[in-house]
């Protein structure tokens, strides 16, 4: 049995991207070394000063999960801040990558309609999708490798090669199963980074 089944298997047609609600959370007090949050009921977070991140909720889960088509890793692990791209290959006459693609840049237009933002500051939201120079190769999704007390909290699979995380070469193939939980407010930018969960490399 292939260790692909290990993947969670959530493919995005599952999501109504309308039906992913969003709550506001302040922080109570920045001075104290014990972060307090509270929920913000008012709409405008682009003029809420307080405002520390954005919770994102499906369905009442406050993490939407999804498993990626097989994608292209160019460059393999960056070990500076532990992420990695997959690329949308082929995504304009790939059916599936394209739904993909649209999927997720529609995430990041809903939450910046969220936020308040429009055209004229819509640089305040940092976009995961990384375009190429003159449009050269096909854009990729930067994801985070979510790293706590020491340890990478990833599984990698394989059913061709034993591997860990540090071993992620540029050019492999992979499927992974990602996810998004809160839209992050710093020095006034709003981030919202998709983290990896599982990893299965072809």
């Amino acid at each position: 049995m292939s260790k692909l089944n290990n993947l969670k298997h959530i493919y995005y047609e599952r999501y109504s991207i309308d039906n992913i609600r969003y709550e506001n959370y302040n922080l109570k007090n920045p001075n104290v070394k014990e972060k307090e949050y509270v929920l913000d009921n008012s709409d405008n977070a682009i003029k809420n000063e307080k405002l520390a991140y954005i919770q994102v909720i499906y369905n009442n889960n406050p993490i939407l999960y999804v498993t990626t088509p097989k994608m292209f890793c160019p460059f393999g692990l960056n070990k500076k801040g532990f992420t990695m791209n997959l690329q949308f290959t082929n995504y304009q006459t790939d059916s599936e990558m394209n739904g993909f693609f649209e999927f997720v840049k529609n995430i990041e237009f809903q939450q910046m309609a969220h936020i308040g933002l429009d055209e004229k500051n819509s640089d305040l939201y940092m976009s995961q999708i990384q375009y190429s120079k003159n449009d050269v190769y096909d854009p990729s999704l930067i994801v985070k490798l979510p790293f706590k007390y020491n340890k990478f909290e990833v599984d990698i699979y394989s059913d061709n090669f034993t591997l860990s995380v540090f071993n992620i070469q540029k050019f492999m193939n992979m499927t992974c199963d990602i996810y998004i939980d809160k839209i992050w407010k710093f020095n006034d930018r709003f981030y919202c980074k998709w983290k990896v969960r599982n990893i299965y490399v072809y």
